[in-house]
């Protein structure tokens, strides 16, 4: 059964469930790819087992269905400025919500957006692309679009961390000096003659690689064209 259909009400045992979800944000914080246990999340709350958590949450899908939920309440869309400045808010507050807890973009990947905080999110956003009279589809797809960045983007930083975790090459330096024999050994090949070339550019980060926000104007940019140009 789906979580959002569970009694959430305050039992006897002193949990509740805003009270779980918060100590398991709080766990998922604290490690490198968010990944929790129900048994380090009872140990945290004080429950006397896994067990006693299911009453609140379901099972471990309903947990994280409700802290994707949480995420998405932090991500807000501005009302009555038009669509643009709609879908940028959405796009800006989204990248600072994975920013600040990497984990809600795997969980956006693999959780459905339906509860009352993704529900309120989606009907604020497309409440500004009502007036431009465009197709459901294309309604929807423009915030996808957005959201799709916002969360491929979450999705890389956090796989990034996990590796720079893993591997100890925490600095940018570090990466470099690892992986500088093999680039030499490509560039004496001959085998990949404009890779290297640009490898050995010591211009090649001026002007500084795009940043989240310039894609994201990219992305508005051309949905505008497409919008003034009547192409759903």
């Amino acid at each position: 059964m789906s979580v959002w259909l569970t009694d959430s009400a305050v039992r006897p045992d002193g949990l509740s469930r805003d009270r779980i979800v918060a100590a398991a944000i709080e766990l998922a914080d604290a490690q490198v790819r968010g990944d929790i246990t129900m048994r380090a999340l009872a140990d945290r709350v004080g429950a006397r087992s896994p067990m006693a958590l299911y009453r609140y949450v379901g099972n471990k899908d309903g947990l994280s269905d409700l802290m994707a939920d949480a995420m998405y309440g932090l991500v807000r869309v501005t009302r009555g400025e038009g669509w643009r400045p709609a879908l940028r808010e959405l796009g800006l507050t989204g990248w600072g919500a994975v920013r600040a807890h990497p984990w809600f973009a795997r969980l956006a990947f693999s959780r459905p957006p339906i509860g009352p905080r993704a529900l309120d999110l989606y009907d604020a956003a497309l409440a500004e692309l009502e007036p431009l009279d465009l197709p459901a589809a294309t309604r929807m797809g423009v915030i996808s679009t957005v959201l799709g960045h916002v969360f491929g983007s979450g999705l890389a930083v956090l796989e990034e961390h996990a590796m720079r975790s893993a591997s100890g090459l925490h600095a940018d330096e570090d990466l470099a000096r690892s992986v500088a024999p093999y680039l030499e050994r490509i560039a004496t090949a001959g085998t990949h003659p404009h890779f290297s070339r640009w490898a050995a550019d010591l211009r090649r980060n001026d002007p500084a690689p795009q940043t989240f926000e310039r894609i994201l104007e990219w992305l508005l940019d051309g949905i505008e064209d497409d919008i003034a140009d009547g192409r759903p």
